[in-house]
């Protein structure tokens, strides 16, 4: 018996160079790194921290390396926000952590819209952002509501896991007992917790394959993820084993991409840092240090945001490769036809045109 989830590696990585490489476009390179950045959201970077020297008399740390024009601005900063009313200072944390609420949700609906933004551009092998984005606003909608329903449960069900742990933390029963309890109720939320990944894995499994079912077949959504649902209970094995390898595949991928986005972004930071260096001693001879260190901090944001990108950039060869590698699968699996963009022409080193014939060839 043939196993989809191999047989169609070979396929993706042709699609995904023919997409990419034949011929390269950087345009389209930015385009398909601004739906990755998208969907992925925005990198998360941790810069490494500076170990001063502690004075062993008092056991102080040493703080002399910090600049006096960056403590005058943090304590010119403290004394402007103390000068104003706890009532002010509440009501402004409170309309601050409403933007984000509001920023969150307005990225994540972005996000979930590009998910089918993404597949119409790899499956045509032309990426149109804002054209695509307006044709699955609706379809974009309805995954981002099935998103929050998901998020909700999860919320819900981490709640009533560790309900039993806050009382018996509460309880205050430092004998063997209660340490053999507590340690029990850990291993319980470990174990409930892998099965929770479990579940949400396959439950994203079936999300991303409506994706395209939903845009191909003419269904909406929801209807969508029934279809594939069915089509499971009609062939589980070849799913299955979809999961496993895709497992295996993802561990793989994520390992090249890891350590090639450490390298490049390490480069980046520190070229980013010389360029820091160099602004700090040259604006600190000519400018006060409020106004040097409001402007330094804006030159951070912006150059997180950089790198942000520039983490997309480097996620995105190997986004597209997993994403055709499910497309590739889902042609086998599901009785769908999709206007796969090398079916009209012959992509150069590319497995023959009998390719999805003959792996669709039952078992004697």
């Amino acid at each position: 018996m043939s196993w989809y989830v191999i047989d169609v590696i070979d396929k993706a990585v042709e699609r995904t160079r023919a997409c990419l490489f034949e011929p390269f476009d950087i345009t389209k390179w930015l385009k398909l790194a601004i739906i990755v950045f998208f969907i992925g959201g925005s990198g998360g970077f941790n810069s490494g921290g500076n170990g001063g020297s502690y004075d062993t008399s008092g056991g102080n740390p040493d703080l002399s390396w910090i600049p006096d024009s960056f403590t005058d601005f943090i304590s010119n900063l403290s004394h402007h926000i103390s000068s104003y009313s706890d009532t002010t200072l509440l009501l402004v944390i409170a309309l601050f952590l409403l933007l984000l609420f509001l920023l969150a949700i307005i990225l994540g609906y972005i996000g979930s819209t590009m998910e089918f933004v993404l597949v119409e551009s790899l499956v045509s092998n032309d990426v149109r952002v804002r054209e695509y984005f307006k044709k699955y606003m609706g379809k974009g909608l309805a995954l981002y509501i099935l998103r929050l329903i998901l998020v909700l449960l999860v919320i819900l069900t981490v709640v009533v896991v560790s309900l039993p742990f806050i009382f018996l933390i509460s309880a205050g029963d430092s004998g063997s007992s209660g340490a053999i309890r507590i340690v029990g109720l850990i291993f319980a939320i470990i174990v409930v917790v892998l099965v929770l990944v479990i579940i949400l894995g396959i439950i994203g499994s079936f999300i991303s394959m409506a994706v395209p079912v939903s845009m191909y077949q003419g269904s909406g959504f929801f209807s969508a993820i029934g279809s594939v649902f069915r089509q499971f209970k009609a062939d589980w094995k070849q799913i299955v084993i979809y999961w496993i390898g895709r497992g295996i595949l993802g561990i793989a991928v994520a390992i090249m991409a890891g350590i090639l986005g450490l390298i490049i972004l390490v480069i980046l930071l520190l070229i980013l840092g010389a360029i820091d260096l160099g602004l700090y001693f040259i604006l600190n001879m000519i400018l006060p240090g409020t106004i040097l260190w409001s402007l330094l901090i804006s030159v951070v944001i912006v150059e997180l945001l950089i790198l942000s990108f520039a983490s997309a950039m480097i996620r995105m060869p190997f986004s597209v490769f997993m994403k055709y590698h499910m497309l590739s699968f889902l042609e086998l699996w599901y009785p769908l036809k999709m206007p796969m963009f090398d079916e009209h022409y012959h992509v150069p080193g590319s497995i023959s045109d009998q390719w999805i014939e003959d792996a669709m060839v039952p078992e004697e």
